[in-house]
């Protein structure tokens, strides 16, 4: 989603499973995921890249991962809506 007001530009941008890996980079990650722990997904560089691109050029990113947002079930149209909102209002140069 783009929005454009007055001089606040801001993308949200629901990164699904492709913009992220869990593959383990150190001797430390995978010692972790053989045992049980759970690794947070590291973003891939073509979306940091994006996100680069997209502040060199004023943009304010709004990120939604699908592991966080994808714990709200479908059903809950509500908590989904305030999800959104509190990752939004959590951007200062972003008024409402």
């Amino acid at each position: 989603i783009d929005y454009r007001a007055g001089h606040v530009k801001v993308a949200m941008e629901f990164d699904g499973p492709h913009h992220f890996t869990v593959m383990a980079s150190t001797g430390e990650d995978l010692w972790a995921i053989d045992n049980g722990v759970k690794m947070t997904p590291r973003v891939l560089g073509h979306t940091v890249m994006k996100y680069r691109l997209l502040k060199e050029k004023g943009w304010t990113v709004v990120r939604i991962p699908y592991y966080e947002f994808d714990k709200i079930p479908f059903w809950a149209s509500m908590e989904r809506q305030r999800y959104l909102q509190r990752a939004l209002k959590t951007h200062d140069k972003i008024v409402f």
